[in-house]
């Protein structure tokens, strides 16, 4: 008897295991697919590109009114050290992606009773910045070179988004907001949270700020584009838990005034 009730535990375990691994397998995957329907948007930027400059100087009118328009300061002091520069374009280039997708595999393997919830703030976050950059597409400052911004990814790091290659893959004027900011502090926010450790709160902290550097310093995102994007992510993570509250309220009050079935015999 021990011996059959221990092979149906291993049998039962094991059956929860390949579950759990297909499962997470399908979750990483939508949100990949997701993250690169963000990246490939270029549809919906063609024909926009009088609109997208325009935007772009309305955006640095309104920081300049602001006493916001520091981009090419920074960049230029930036600049003065190759070595930060580099730093920065592999902030933005390689760690965006990579960084979101880590963080969500830990949640899913180590917190799986908090990942619906930071599941759904991250699809939050993203559909409200697919639907600004539809409403409101926008080109980034490394387009303005005679206004003294310089795109370092293509100058230092060899990296030219614009080549025909690569712009099929992705939408040039998704600048509004910066989602590189959004998703980064999405990632701090959510290590804190759920880590709740003195290293998580460093992390959680410095990368974002990094993060929110990078884009500023390789002329990808003006200041209100970052700021745009850390007022998405920071409501996504006030509204999201209160949206679950209400939709389970709702479906639990339907369920006590479900007339109840009866049988006859």
């Amino acid at each position: 008897m021990n011996t059959s009730r221990r092979l149906r535990v291993d049998m039962l375990m094991n059956t929860n295991t390949i579950e759990r691994v297909r499962d997470g397998i399908a979750e990483i995957g939508l949100i990949v697919a997701l993250f690169m329907a963000y990246e490939v948007t270029r549809g919906i930027a063609a024909g926009k590109e009088a609109v997208a400059f325009g935007h772009a100087r309305e955006v640095m009118h309104v920081e300049q009114k602001l006493g916001l328009f520091h981009e090419i300061g920074l960049q230029t002091w930036f600049m003065t050290e190759p070595r930060l520069i580099h730093f920065l374009n592999f902030i933005y280039a390689y760690t965006h992606l990579a960084t979101v997708i880590a963080f969500a595999i830990w949640v899913y393997l180590f917190h799986s009773d908090r990942y619906p919830m930071i599941r759904n703030t991250f699809l939050l976050i993203l559909g409200t910045g697919l639907t600004i950059y539809i409403l409101f597409p926008l080109a980034p400052p490394r387009f303005f070179p005679y206004t003294g911004f310089v795109d370092t990814l293509k100058l230092y790091s060899g990296v030219n988004y614009d080549q025909q290659s690569v712009s099929m893959l992705y939408n040039p004027f998704a600048a509004m907001p910066s989602l590189h900011v959004g998703f980064a502090l999405f990632s701090g926010i959510g290590l804190i949270q759920v880590g709740r450790r003195l290293v998580y709160w460093i992390v959680g902290i410095v990368y974002p700020i990094l993060m929110a550097l990078s884009v500023v310093g390789t002329a990808n995102h003006y200041i209100l584009d970052v700021i745009a994007g850390a007022f998405i992510t920071i409501t996504a993570f006030v509204i999201m838990p209160r949206l679950t509250a209400f939709v389970s309220a709702k479906v639990n009050r339907d369920r006590q005034f479900e007339p109840r079935r009866t049988v006859s015999i």
